[in-house]
C-alpha cells in the first residue's frame, strides 16, 4: 500500500509540475498512476542522458582553455559541467513543448579557443595584463563573448527573428561545422602525442606510452558496438585507457607516461562572472579588444543559434509536436547568459541526447530537470576518477568523436561528384568549393575571417546564378501569337515578319544582382527586334537598380525608333509603384504596360501589321467583300448576303454574347475588335480566351450546332458587327445554296487555319 501512495503523490506532484510548464497540460482523465509513470520515464531519461553527456562535456572542457594552455583542461571540464547544469535547468523551466536537451558543444569551445589564441598574441593584452594575469583574463575574455552570444540569441528570438537566422548559406555553416572539427583534431594532436605544442612533433619530439594508450582507447571506441551497447563508446574508450595508464605506471615512471587531467578545480560550484567582466571592461587594454569580442559574439550566436534550431527540428519528428523557433532561440540565449554569468561554457542543442533521453522514456522538460541533477551528481561522484584520466587518453577520445561527426551534407558532396553530371556536377563542385574554402579558413586565419570571406562568396554565386536566372526564355512573334485571330493576309505577314517581335519572359528577382543580365540580354536582340515584350509574370521582385536597369532599356529602344511593352503590371501593382517611384513611370503614362503577355503581344503585331501598310482594325468599316470567310462569292451575292444581315453597334465593354444564351446566329465583325471572355466585364478573375479584329467571323459555332454559348464576348474598343441569325441562314441556304456552301467551305479552312496557329504556339511554349 505504502508503494502505492508514493506513486499517487508522486503523479499529484508531476501534474502540478506539468501544469506549471508553458504550453505542456497534465490530461485531465489521466490517472495519477499514469502521471507517476511519466514521471518515472522523466527521471530515468534524464539520468541516462546525463550518463551519455559526459564524454561530450569533457570534450568541451579540453577545448575551451585550449588557447590558453594545457594546464587549463580540468578548468574547462569544470565550465563545462557548470554550463551543462544552468543549460538544462534553463531549458526544464522554460523551455516548450518539445523535448530538447542542451549540452556543451565542442565545436563552440574551438571558436573561443581560437579568439583567446589571437587575444593572447595582441601587444596591447600583453602590456595591460602581464605574466599571470594573462589566464585569468583570458577566461574572462571567453566568458564575455558567451554573454554577448547568448544576449544575441535572446534578442534575435524576442524580435521574433527565428526564421531569419537560417539565412547563413548551408555551404557556409557546412564549412564552419568542419573548419571547427578539423581545429579541435589539430589543437588535440600534440596532447595524444603527449607533448604540448605541434612543432614538438614536428621535431620527432613525442611519449610513444602515451600515444599508444590514445590509440588504445580509439580502438575500444570502434569495438564498442561489438564488444557492449550498454556503455557509450567513448566511456569504454575513457575507461580502458585509464586502466591502461594505471597498469602501466606499476612498471613505469609516471613522468614517461604523460600527465592526467588532474584535480577538478574546487570552485565546480558556479561562481559569478559579473565582477571580473566588469573588470575586464574598464581595463584600458579593453578597448582594442572588444571588436574581436563582439564578432566572435555574434558569429557563435548565429551557429549556435542554426545548430540548435537543426537539432529541435530533428526532435520534432521524434516527438511528433512542433516547436516556436523564437522561443527555443529565448531559452537558448537564457542559458548561455546565465553559463557566462557563472563561468560557464557555451552550450547548444543536442540531438543525440534529446534522442537518448526520449528513447530512454523522457517525454517532457522535466527530463531536462532530470538531466541537470544527475549531471550535478556525476560532476561531484566522478571528479576523482576523471581527475585520473590521461590527456591523452583524453585528446584521443575527443579527435575520433570530432573525427566522426564532421558534416554529413559534406560528406554526401563528395559522394554525389563521382554519380553526377552536367550541371549538376558543376553545382555540387561549387557548393564544395565553398565549404573547403572556409573549412580551411576557420583553420588558418579564424572565424571572423572565414564568416566574411565565406558570405561574401555565397553572395557573389547567388548574384551569379540570379543573373544568369533572370531570362528565362526568349520568344518570337513568328513562332508564338496572341490569342487575336487575324485575316489570312495579316498571319501571312506575322509568318514573314513576326521575327521582329521579341517576347522575354523574366523570372526570379530584378534587383541590382540581375538587372545588367537582362540589360545585356535585351541588347543582344535589339538588332533583329523592334518591338520588345517584357514578360513580369514570374518577376516576384523589383529593387530600384532593376527599375533603373529598365529605364536603360527603354532610352536605347528609343533613341533607335524601337518600343518596350511591359507585360503583367496590371494598373495599382507594387511592381509599377516601385518603378513609378524610382523615376520610371513613362511606360505607365504612355500606355505601355498591360495586364498579360497576350494583350501586350497583341498590341505588338497590331503596331508592326499598321507599319506594314496592313488595315488599322480602328479605322474604316470593312465591307463584306474583304471577309475571307466569303470568298468566292460575287457582287450579286454579296448583296443577296448582305440583305439578310442585320447591323449592329457597340461601346466599348458593351456585351455582344452572354455565355449559357440560347442564341443561334454568327457575327462578321466589320470594325473594331472584340474579345471572347469568362468572367464578364469587370470581373474579378476575368480571363480573356480569344481577341477578334475587323475581318473575322465569330459565333458560328452556335449557329451550326444549335449549342448554348459557351462564353461571353465583349467589345474591347466601339464595334460593328453584322449578325446573320439561324432564320436567315436556313433561308438564304433553300433559295441560294451556293452562298451556303461557300460560307461553310471558307468557315472550315478559317477554323483549321487557327488551330494550327494554335497548335504552333502550344508547341513553342512547351519547347
Amino acid at each position: 500500500m505504502l508503494h502505492r501512495s508514493v506513486a499517487v503523490w508522486a503523479g499529484r506532484a508531476y501534474a502540478v509540475v506539468l501544469g506549471m510548464s508553458a504550453g505542456i497540460q497534465a490530461p485531465a482523465k489521466q490517472t495519477a498512476r499514469g502521471l507517476a509513470s511519466r514521471l518515472r520515464g522523466d527521471l530515468v531519461g534524464g539520468a541516462v542522458g546525463a550518463l551519455i553527456a559526459i564524454p561530450t562535456v569533457l570534450s568541451c572542457g579540453i577545448v575551451f582553455f585550449a588557447g590558453i594552455g594545457p594546464g587549463f583542461a580540468a578548468a574547462g571540464i569544470a565550465s563545462a559541467f557548470v554550463s551543462a547544469v544552468i543549460c538544462a535547468l534553463v531549458a526544464g523551466v522554460f523551455g516548450g513543448r518539445t523535448l530538447h536537451v542542451n549540452s556543451p558543444k565542442t565545436s563552440h569551445a574551438a571558436i573561443l579557443a581560437g579568439l583567446t589564441a589571437t587575444v593572447a598574441a595582441q601587444p596591447g593584452f600583453i602590456s595591460a595584463f602581464p605574466g599571470a594575469a594573462a589566464a585569468p583574463a583570458l577566461m574572462t575574455v571567453c566568458f564575455l563573448t558567451i554573454l554577448v552570444s547568448g544576449a544575441v540569441q535572446f534578442g534575435l528570438g524576442a524580435a521574433r527573428l527565428g526564421a531569419a537566422v537560417k539565412f547563413v548559406p548551408h555551404p557556409v555553416l557546412a564549412g564552419f561545422v568542419n573548419g571547427f572539427a578539423l581545429q579541435i583534431i589539430i589543437g588535440q594532436l600534440p596532447k595524444l602525442a603527449g607533448v604540448d605544442h605541434l612543432h614538438q612533433l614536428a621535431d620527432g619530439l613525442l611519449s610513444w606510452p602515451a600515444l599508444g594508450m590514445g590509440v588504445l582507447a580509439v580502438v575500444l571506441m570502434q569495438l564498442a558496438p561489438r564488444l557492449t551497447r550498454a556503455v557509450p563508446a567513448p566511456l569504454l574508450g575513457l575507461a580502458g585507457g585509464t586502466l591502461a595508464w594505471l597498469a602501466l605506471a606499476q612498471f613505469l615512471p609516471a613522468e614517461g607516461l604523460g600527465p592526467l587531467i588532474g584535480a577538478l578545480p574546487e570552485n565546480l560550484i558556479p561562481l559569478p562572472q559579473v565582477f571580473a567582466m566588469g573588470s575586464l571592461i574598464t581595463t584600458p587594454g579593453f578597448l582594442p579588444l572588444a571588436f574581436p569580442v563582439l564578432a566572435t559574439g555574434v558569429t557563435l550566436a548565429m551557429v549556435s543559434s542554426i545548430q540548435s534550431l537543426l537539432s529541435i527540428a530533428g526532435a520534432d519528428r521524434l516527438a511528433d509536436t512542433r516547436h516556436d523557433s523564437n522561443a527555443e532561440l529565448m531559452v537558448q540565449g537564457g542559458g548561455n547568459l546565465l553559463a557566462a554569468m557563472f563561468g560557464g561554457t557555451p552550450s547548444g542543442g543536442s540531438a543525440n541526447i534529446t534522442q537518448t533521453v526520449f528513447t530512454n522514456g523522457g517525454r517532457s522538460r522535466v527530463a531536462n530537470l532530470a538531466h541537470a541533477g544527475a549531471l550535478v551528481v556525476l560532476a561531484f561522484g566522478l571528479g576523482r576518477l576523471i581527475a585520473l584520466v590521461p590527456v591523452s587518453v583524453m585528446a584521443a577520445v575527443v579527435i575520433a568523436s570530432t573525427a566522426t561527426g564532421y558534416d554529413k551534407w559534406t560528406r554526401q558532396l563528395f559522394s554525389r561528384m563521382r554519380t553526377t553530371t552536367g550541371a549538376g556536377r558543376t553545382d555540387v563542385l561549387v557548393n564544395l568549393g565553398v565549404v573547403l574554402i572556409v573549412t580551411a579558413l576557420v583553420v588558418l586565419a579564424g572565424a571572423l575571417v572565414a564568416l566574411g570571406i565565406g558570405m561574401s562568396l555565397a553572395f557573389m554565386i547567388f548574384l551569379y546564378r540570379a543573373s544568369e536566372q533572370a531570362v528565362r526564355r526568349v520568344l518570337r512573334a513568328d513562332g508564338v501569337r496572341s490569342r487575336t485571330s487575324r485575316t489570312r493576309q495579316a498571319s501571312t505577314a506575322l509568318d514573314q515578319q513576326g521575327r521582329r517581335i521579341a517576347v522575354v519572359e523574366l523570372e526570379g528577382a530584378l534587383f541590382f544582382g540581375s538587372a545588367e543580365s537582362v540589360v545585356q540580354r535585351v541588347e543582344a536582340e535589339l538588332p533583329t527586334a523592334d518591338w520588345l515584350v517584357l514578360d513580369f509574370r514570374r518577376v516576384g521582385m523589383i529593387d530600384s537598380s532593376g527599375a533603373m536597369g529598365l529605364k536603360r532599356i527603354d532610352d536605347m529602344m528609343k533613341k533607335q525608333r524601337k518600343r518596350l511593352l511591359l507585360a503583367y503590371l496590371p494598373p495599382g501593382s507594387d511592381k509599377l509603384t516601385l518603378m513609378r517611384s524610382a523615376g520610371f513611370g513613362a511606360p505607365e503614362r504612355e500606355g505601355r504596360t498591360f495586364v498579360d503577355t497576350d494583350t501586350a503581344l497583341g498590341v505588338a503585331e497590331a503596331e508592326l501589321l499598321a507599319s506594314l501598310g496592313l488595315a488599322d482594325p480602328g479605322a474604316e468599316e470593312l465591307p463584306l467583300a474583304a471577309f475571307e470567310a466569303l470568298q468566292g462569292l460575287d457582287a450579286a451575292q454579296l448583296t443577296q448576303l448582305a440583305a439578310c444581315l442585320v447591323r449592329h453597334d457597340y461601346a466599348a465593354e458593351q456585351p455582344i454574347i452572354r455565355r449559357g444564351e440560347a442564341g443561334r446566329s454568327m457575327f462578321l465583325l466589320t470594325r473594331g475588335q472584340v474579345s471572347v471572355r469568362i468572367g464578364g466585364a469587370g470581373a474579378v478573375g476575368t480571363l480573356r480566351l480569344f481577341c477578334y479584329e475587323a475581318g473575322i467571323v465569330f459565333g458560328e459555332m452556335a449557329l451550326l450546332s444549335g449549342q448554348p454559348r459557351s462564353a461571353d464576348v465583349l467589345a474591347d474598343t466601339p464595334a460593328v458587327v453584322q449578325e446573320l441569325t439561324a432564320a436567315a441562314f436556313e433561308r438564304l441556304s433553300a433559295e441560294v445554296p451556293a452562298i451556303a456552301i461557300t460560307l461553310i467551305r471558307n468557315l472550315a479552312v478559317e477554323l483549321s487555319t487557327r488551330i494550327r496557329t494554335q497548335t504552333e504556339t502550344i508547341r513553342q511554349l512547351e519547347a
